[in-house]
Parts: structure tokens; C-alpha cells; sequence
């Protein structure tokens, strides 16, 4: 096994060219950021693959390591992995699309939709809401949290076997946090999960086939416990759960051990979706598109409710990710941790770009990578030259998210805004004010054109 290791201690990036790459200095940059990420979890993570957009501008795409330990092959961008809790991100989407088509209430309890006999055992159950499931504010333990000595023992032993919902939740009853506080819980999306197959009549995963990855076309997307097609193997050492012991002497601290094909049971609503990088960014792109769910709905997914005391804070389903410990928001998505993968996935409003990577080990610090990528583009595409004029004009407030104001001393103008894929999205003469509240988030380019002259050009950021 130290062999093994040895071979993607020194692994170097792969990658495959598309249609346009970033400009150098940009590659460069995320190049050696990957790069040092690699190279910082090396003799423990295996493999990694990240793939980052621009929309309309440039696609980065690059693999590390190793997929496989044994008999070993290389990572590639296109490789498929367990999620883990980005799964709650779909999740979530589902039931705001249940709420928008009447069938789901944000804020009524969850008892109008489980049966008696799967929620009383939660403290003040009658209270519980579906809003509460969605900020982990329920108060409902984590079924996990009693088996940390030995979960990865069992899982690995019984990675076979379908664990009844019945014992997860089960499982959840003991020791409440307390109904209004923040604790996170994959038990929350068991009921929101439930919640869906009790108001379509079919599975969850059914559903969230139907209304989300069959129609955007995520073909590497789907709930096998055996994945298909290429992908990357998952692993963990003997050592990750060292406190409590393990069953009939349990595994070796030193090995590394394969949980790929782990019950999804574990991450039923909560983390059992395997995907790839490409198609995630799909899935966010459309999110924040305004394909999926109104805008509306997609505020109330990014609002902050806790401030988790770490890189981010926890809104409805969704993460906001913070550039330090207590700074402002800087995008939205959602991490993910399962036995043998880590995962993150982000949207970066103010510069239009989405994130995804992924390793086949678990708790690998990607929202570092991820943060340290945010600051490195922020400094570089924020300082993109604008064309001023002789004559100027400002827009404020920027950012905004429902209406700026134009000013100009010019009159006899035209104004048009064009998104980051070059498409105009609005048009029209000497107006002093916009209402953008209708534009998905993003950065846009205004141009104040006059009758006479060179066009005015300025960049608007839309939250």
C-alpha cells in the first residue's frame, strides 16, 4: 500500500483541452492552487478531479492521482463520484418544487405529511416544520452520531445490505438538540425525502430523476449503489474513526480500505447521488438560471439563518461560503462528505463562476481550495478593464438585486445589458433607472450608448 501511495504522492495534473481555456496567467494560477492541493493531501487522498466555469467564457478541467489503488489507474476530469450532501442541494430543489405547485407548504409541519407512528419520537415533533428540516433547525439528532467508533467497520462489512428507514430514524429519536437549534442532521433530509414520496406517490429518487436530472440531461447523474461507467473508487483508511473501538477487533489503522459501493441507505435524501463535475455545474447553472425554481424561492434556499462558525453559514438546503471565518458571503452551494469521497460544489455570484471537485476520500479541506480559487479570481477578473469615456456615468448600488439607477449627464442614449454569454437581456432609451430583480445572479455588462460617440461600458454585479 505504501507503493501505491507513492505513486500519486507525486502525481501531476491531467487534463483534457475544450473549446476555450482560461487566458494563461489564469491557468497558471489555478494550476498551481490544484496543484498545491494535491500535493498537501498526498499519502491520503488518492485522487481528485475539479472542473471550473466561466459560462459564455472559459471551462478549466483537470484530474490528479489515482482513481484506482489497485490495480491502480489514473483520475480524469470526466469520472464519477459520490456527492455526499451535495445531494441535499436536489433534495431541496425537489421540495421547493413541490411547494411552488401547491403540494408542499414552506412552513407547515411535518406531521401534515408523515404518518404518526415515523415522527413522534422526535421532542416536539408536533412543531417540526419543513422549514426547520431544511435549516437543520429541528432539533433532530444525527443517527450517525452513535456509531462513530465502529460505523466504518460495520458500513464496510455490511456495504451491501439496505439499512430500513425505520432504524435510521429510529436511531434519531435520542438525545434532541433542541427544536430552533442549529445542528446538522442527514436524519432532516430522511423526512424531507419522505415528505416527497408522500405527496407524488412515487420514490424520491424517482421523482428527482423526473424533474430534474432526466430534463437537464445529466447523463452521469443517478442513485446506483454500484456505479457505472468510469469513475473514482472511494477509500478509507483504518484510522479515520479512531474513538470507541471496533467490532471483532476491527480494521487496521495503517490500510486503506474500499468503500465504494457502500449502502446509499446511509444517505437516503441526504447523500446518495453519484454525479461528475460537469454535470453538477449543469445543475447549478440551471438552478441559478431560474430553471428549476422561481427566484423567489431561490432567495429563501441562499438566505442565511446560522452562521455555522467556520469558512460558511447554513440558509434553507443550501451553504454560503465565506472568503474567512466571519467575512461576507462570496457564493452558494453546498459541500459533501461520505465514506470514501469529498465533495464541493459552488456558484461565485460577483464573477459568474462555478466550482466543482471532487476526491475519493473523506473530509479532504476542499472548501480551502475552493476559497483560496474564489480570492485568486476575484483578483484577477475584478480587475478587468472598463471602457470609461470622456464622458462618464455610474451605476448604483453595485451589487445590486432589484433596481440601480443611471448616472449621466448624457441624453439621448441607449442602454443595453448583456449577460456573461454575450446575450442581450435588456434594451431601451434615456431611462435613469432599471429594474433588475428579474435577471438571474451574475455579472452583466452595461453599455450606455449615445447618439453620437463611443459606447460607455460598465460591468454590474446582479445578487
Amino acid at each position: 500500500m505504501k507503493q501505491l501511495f507513492t505513486l500519486f504522492v507525486f502525481a501531476f495534473i491531467s487534463f483534457r483541452q475544450f473549446a476555450q481555456s482560461p487566458p494563461s496567467d489564469i491557468v497558471n494560477g489555478l494550476d498551481a492552487l490544484f496543484q498545491s492541493h494535491v500535493n498537501q493531501t498526498a499519502g491520503l487522498v488518492p485522487g481528485h478531479v475539479i472542473r471550473i466555469e466561466k459560462p459564455g467564457a472559459w471551462v478549466y478541467e483537470r484530474a490528479a492521482g489515482l482513481a484506482c489503488v489497485s490495480p491502480t489507474q489514473s483520475a480524469l476530469p470526466s469520472m464519477k463520484f459520490k456527492v455526499a450532501s451535495i445531494t441535499k442541494l436536489f433534495t431541496t430543489v425537489a421540495i421547493f418544487k413541490l411547494i411552488q405547485s401547491g403540494l408542499v407548504k414552506f412552513n407547515e409541519p411535518i406531521s401534515t405529511y408523515l404518518p404518526l407512528s415515523l415522527i413522534q419520537g422526535f421532542d416536539s415533533y408536533q412543531n417540526i416544520t419543513v422549514k426547520s428540516l431544511l435549516s437543520h433547525t429541528s432539533g433532530i439528532n444525527e443517527p450517525q452520531s452513535d456509531f462513530q467508533g465502529r460505523l466504518n467497520y460495520w458500513i464496510y462489512m455490511k456495504r451491501f445490505q439496505q439499512i430500513p428507514l425505520d432504524s435510521l430514524i429510529y436511531w434519531s429519536y435520542a438525545s434532541p438538540r433542541g427544536l430552533g437549534t442549529y445542528y446538522y442532521s442527514n436524519a432532516n433530509f430522511y423526512l424531507l425525502a419522505e415528505i416527497i414520496r408522500s405527496v407524488t406517490g412515487t420514490s424520491y429518487q424517482n421523482y428527482i430523476t423526473t424533474a430534474i436530472i432526466s430534463p437537464l440531461g445529466l447523463n452521469n447523474t443517478d442513485f446506483n449503489t454500484i456505479p457505472t461507467g468510469t469513475f473514482l473508487r472511494g477509500y478509507l483508511k483504518g484510522s479515520f474513526y479512531p474513538i470507541g473501538g471496533v467490532l471483532n477487533g476491527g480494521l487496521k489503522n495503517d490500510s486503506l480500505y474500499d468503500f465504494t459501493e457502500a449502502s446509499n441507505s446511509w444517505g437516503y435524501g441526504a447523500a446518495d447521488i453519484w454525479s461528475n463535475t460537469s454535470d453538477l455545474i449543469t445543475f447549478q447553472k440551471a438552478l441559478f438560471n431560474g430553471q428549476l425554481i422561481n427566484t423567489n424561492w431561490l432567495d429563501t434556499m441562499k438566505t442565511l439563518v446560522t452562521n455555522t462558525g467556520d469558512l460558511g453559514a447554513y440558509g434553507y438546503g443550501m451553504i454560503q461560503f465565506k472568503s474567512f471565518n466571519g467575512g461576507p458571503v462570496y457564493g452558494f452551494g453546498h459541500t459533501g462528505s461520505a465514506f470514501g469521497y469529498g465533495s464541493m460544489l459552488c456558484y461565485i455570484p460577483s464573477l459568474d463562476v462555478y466550482i466543482s471537485s471532487a476526491g475519493n476520500y473523506m473530509k479532504i479541506g476542499q472548501e480551502f481550495l475552493q476559497r483560496d480559487i474564489y480570492n485568486f479570481l476575484n483578483a484577477k477578473l475584478a480587475s478587468l478593464p472598463e471602457k470609461i469615456g470622456t464622458i462618464g456615468f455610474e451605476i448604483y448600488p453595485n451589487p445590486s438585486c432589484d433596481r440601480v439607477a443611471i448616472q449621466t449627464s448624457l441624453s439621448n442614449y441607449e442602454v443595453m445589458l448583456f449577460n456573461s454569454m454575450g446575450q442581450l437581456v435588456y434594451c431601451h432609451e434615456d431611462t435613469p433607472s432599471m429594474d433588475v430583480s428579474r435577471f438571474p445572479c451574475g455579472i452583466y455588462t452595461l453599455y450606455l450608448k449615445p447618439k453620437e460617440g463611443e459606447p460607455l461600458v460598465k460591468r454590474f454585479i446582479k445578487n
